[in-house]
């Protein structure tokens, strides 16, 4: 539990949610990654998307595994990003098999440029999939630190229409609210194993 004097400080919240997280058994966060994932499918569905964003999860993250493999089974493009360290930006990449990616920087897996096909701008992308350490229902997330996310929403180029930003974290991430700063990047919904959540 998050102390209440300490709710302001991001770098305690990250390091608690983080222990939280960690101490989910393997086959809870499996099931758990599994029932968020078909609730993703059903968004997807009802929105038309033809084009999602993934990250490919690390450690305890909920796993996107099922949702990307039901993206390429459906005829959808997949993309994932790159994260570029010297100036932390994102690169966006079409995966098309898991044999399109390799370790990253910061031990990650995700797209390799020698076999992913990269994405220009005009990219008509229906749903960004944010991960994060928590996030709160008005729409704010506490990423890692890093702002790569933030970073890619002020630059993204990606098509005529807005994507929805949907973050997408165990139940167990959720509080009740979220410091924010001015340039944080704010969601537009949130998925979990037990709900879709729309701001």
């Amino acid at each position: 539990m998050v102390e209440p004097n300490q709710l302001g400080d991001k770098a305690y919240i990250r390091n608690q949610m983080t222990i939280k997280r960690n101490n989910l058994s393997v086959e809870q966060r499996r099931l758990w990654s599994e029932a968020a994932c078909a609730k993703a499918m059903t968004f997807i569905d009802s929105h038309s998307a033809k084009a999602f964003m993934v990250y490919v999860s690390f450690r305890s993250e909920l796993d996107l595994s099922s949702l990307i493999e039901w993206g390429w089974q459906t005829g959808r493009e997949v993309i994932a990003p790159r994260c570029i360290a010297a100036d932390r930006s994102m690169e966006l990449y079409t995966l098309r098999s898991w044999d399109d990616l390799r370790p990253g920087a910061y031990g990650i897996m995700e797209p390799d440029p020698d076999a992913a096909q990269p994405i220009k701008d005009n990219c008509e992308l229906g749903v960004v999939f944010v991960p994060g350490l928590a996030f709160d229902l008005q729409g704010g997330r506490l990423g890692y630190g890093g702002g790569y996310y933030d970073r890619f929403a002020e630059s993204a180029h990606i098509g005529a229409s807005k994507p929805y930003w949907l973050g997408i974290s165990f139940e167990a991430q959720l509080m009740a609210e979220v410091p924010l700063e001015v340039h944080d990047l704010k969601m537009d919904g949130m998925i979990t194993e037990r709900n879709m959540y729309l701001f």
